[in-house]
């Protein structure tokens, strides 16, 4: 007789109905199929056969080992539940990329899809003859808008006759008094290559010169953010799938634990789907950083978004790995 008949013999004997009986054999034996058991009344006959479900010194022993599934199956559920969580608010965090030169203005963060420019740190607009702070939300927000020319300055007609702190003043109501921005990668890399082109081409009419190397570098830098732009969105996908496997991991350890069984005993199986979105979470980070471009000019280092999914990620594994030395616990105890 193997090990689970002889466990559902057992819980048989102990009280449990066949339904009972098959649903918590399935969960340490998830391929277990019950074998019909010829019944003994037919050849001795007696009134004791409900004595079982009266024992009382059996139940006691099944509530305490009972207990300790679920506090293991209740782990499992929560480790998953903030690797989910976790995965989500990496994925829309703008953060997984940050400068760490204080004197640049706009400072640059980056997500996998967004760019944030923060001017907080800039000098403030009390002198509105330098009016840095203003210049560097001015930039920041073209840089980031639907188009290089949208968001602009206010025509110049509006700032005729005006002193310059009134002109100051103007341009700041026009741009509001926020000191940071987030926005499309995309956005960002298009703007930034017309922004400077733009520059560049006035200085050359200008000067009277050319400048082709200048240009060159232009586009250089253009390809290459593009590059992070396709990193971004591999990233983000992958991270995406890792999400959706935390979720259907999530159900069939909910389901485990409360005893629900599905078709084949799949929900037995979650603890390997755990483990599979914690690899895919990590994978994501991996890929994205292997698709972004080299520069040994960067200044930008990683920052709080890839901590949270690799966070996310360790969730994920520990989640499979309660799973399964749950279960290794409970094949040693029968």
């Amino acid at each position: 007789m193997s090990d689970a008949q002889t466990y559902y013999d057992g819980l048989i004997s102990q009280g449990y109905t066949s339904e009972q009986a098959v649903t918590y054999t399935q969960q340490y034996y998830s391929d277990f199929q019950p074998t019909p058991v010829v019944s003994t009344e037919l050849v001795a006959p007696t009134p004791t056969v409900s004595a079982p479900i009266s024992t009382p010194e059996v139940t006691p022993s099944l509530e305490s080992e009972q207990g300790g599934i679920d506090i293991m199956a209740i782990a499992a559920v929560v480790c998953i539940a903030l690797a989910l969580i976790l995965s989500v608010v990496g994925q829309f965090n703008g953060s997984w990329l940050s400068s760490d030169e204080d004197d640049t203005h706009p400072l640059p963060s980056s997500g996998l899809r967004t760019v944030t420019l923060d001017c907080s740190d800039a000098p403030p607009i009390d002198e509105f003859i330098n009016g840095n702070q203003t210049t560097c939300m001015i930039i920041a927000k073209l840089l980031l808008a639907e188009g290089w020319r949208i968001n602009q300055n206010p025509p110049p007609e509006q700032l005729v006759n005006l002193t310059e702190e009134e002109a100051w003043a103007l341009i700041r109501d026009t741009h509001g008094d926020e000191t940071t921005v987030s926005g499309s990668m995309s956005n960002f890399c298009t703007n930034s290559y017309e922004f400077g082109n733009e520059t560049l081409t006035n200085y050359e009419e200008y000067a009277g010169i050319e400048l082709p190397d200048e240009h060159a570098n232009l586009s250089a830098d253009l390809a290459s953010c593009q590059e992070g732009v396709s990193a971004g969105l591999t990233g983000g996908i992958v991270l995406w799938a890792g999400t959706f496997v935390a979720l259907t991991a999530l159900v069939f350890a909910i389901l485990g634990m409360v005893g629900v069984s599905l078709p084949g005993g799949i929900e037995s199986h979650g603890k390997w789907v755990s483990l599979v979105s914690g690899v895919l979470m990590i994978l994501a980070v991996l890929v994205w950083y292997l698709m972004l471009p080299s520069s040994e000019d960067s200044a930008m280092g990683p920052s709080i978004g890839i901590f949270i999914t690799v966070f996310a990620a360790i969730l994920a594994i520990v989640s499979g790995a309660l799973g399964i030395v749950g279960g290794m616990s409970k094949s040693n105890e029968i």
